[in-house]
């Protein structure tokens, strides 16, 4: 159960049916393909708090790419910033470095793009839920 400015909220549904939106501390991880501008409108219309939330996190599954944005852009980490040092991290890793090189990181400090993710497993998990549970694990 999820309790937002005292509100019981259990889950979270958008727009279209058995897509939910998932809370984890201050990021909110939004149903797959869903545009930034919709998710955003979506939130400030069930007036969830930016001092409660700070980050929004899309899969955009067609286009291999992760979009994280800042719903809060007073606080926070520079994002572009915080995913290229996440990159960095993970190409010190071997079983993973000829995947990581072929990302392109884009964006500025209020979101961050991660594009070209390849559709391949790391010790049995797809690389695109490793980037963003990571994201999700290190942000909240």
């Amino acid at each position: 159960m999820l309790y937002i400015n005292k509100m019981k909220i259990n889950p979270i549904m958008t727009e279209e049916k058995d897509n939910n939106v998932r809370f984890y501390d201050k990021i909110a991880k939004m149903p797959k393909n869903v545009k930034a501008s919709q998710s955003i409108n979506f939130l400030e219309k069930i007036k969830i708090s930016k001092q409660k939330l700070w980050y929004i996190i899309i899969e955009k599954e067609e286009l291999n790419e992760l979009q994280t944005i800042k719903y809060n852009n007073r606080v926070g980490v520079n994002l572009k910033e915080f995913v290229e040092e996440l990159k960095k991290f993970y190409q010190k890793k071997p079983e993973m470095i000829e995947h990581i090189d072929k990302l392109i990181i884009e964006g500025n400090d209020k979101f961050s793009m991660i594009r070209n993710i390849p559709n391949v497993e790391i010790n049995g998990i797809k690389l695109m839920t490793i980037l963003m549970n990571d994201l999700i694990r290190l942000l909240k």
